[in-house]
């Protein structure tokens, strides 16, 4: 909602003092907090392969999104369901692995799944992390991010499929294993956004930006401070 119709909400409605005080703090939110939106938010599955299509406008320019992204020393600040990560060393092509320890839980169940990424930052600035079979508990798994540029703000395009290798009880159901990915990346898109928004909002009052990232090798957004993080 902007801020005119909220304005003309507060002419039109009898508000107590609390209501008028939280109204009032509404409108000086970052639009950001509450006016995210995603212009494609889909996981479907097809014959056990769970495919993932997410997209929105963020704000914040490409360079701190893909710090973000790269910075798989803190990736289980993007999901709660990440309860261990660790950057290992890289495999005979030299590329960086990753292992996260996820935890996933439903009213009735609950599991721990351990899977290992090649993670490759390409040199459109676009990433792409491809699973391990051997180190996971999953058949098969892609995922790419694709980070666009729009000004200030950017384009993230994140598209994945996971085939999973462990057994999933009838009464969880894929239908509610659809609904706890569709809510996962419904909060990841949000944690990068949040910590790449704060980091570029910094480092503007402070007179210093990042210079976009299209290598293999980032720098934090400024050297004197530390990154914002939700820890």
């Amino acid at each position: 909602m902007s801020q005119s119709k909220w304005l003309q909400l507060l002419r039109l409605a009898p508000l107590s003092r609390t209501t008028l005080t939280l109204c009032c703090f509404m409108l000086y939110l970052p639009m950001w907090v509450y006016a995210f939106d995603f212009t494609d938010a889909e996981v479907t599955e097809d014959n056990g392969i769970y495919t993932i299509k997410f997209s929105a406008v963020i704000e914040a320019p490409p360079g701190y999104i893909r710090y973000v992204l790269d910075d798989s020393a803190h990736i289980y600040r993007l999901s709660p369901s990440i309860i261990e990560s660790e950057v290992l060393a890289p495999g005979k092509t030299g590329e960086r692995r990753v292992r996260t320890k996820l935890l996933n839980c439903t009213k009735v169940f609950c599991k721990e799944i351990e899977r290992v990424d090649l993670v490759r930052m390409l040199p459109t600035g676009d990433f792409e992390a491809e699973i391990i079979p051997s180190l996971s508990e999953f058949k098969s798994g892609r995922a790419t991010w694709r980070i666009i540029p729009m000004g200030d703000y950017s384009y993230v395009i994140y598209e994945a499929y996971l085939e999973p290798d462990f057994f999933i009880p009838p009464m969880v159901g894929t239908q509610m294993v659809i609904q706890i990915l569709h809510e996962e990346f419904t909060t990841t898109f949000t944690r990068i956004e949040k910590i790449a928004h704060v980091n570029a909002k910094r480092d503007l009052n402070s007179g210093l930006m990042l210079s976009e990232a299209g290598t293999k090798s980032l720098q934090p957004p400024c050297s004197a401070h530390n990154s914002a993080s939700l820890q």
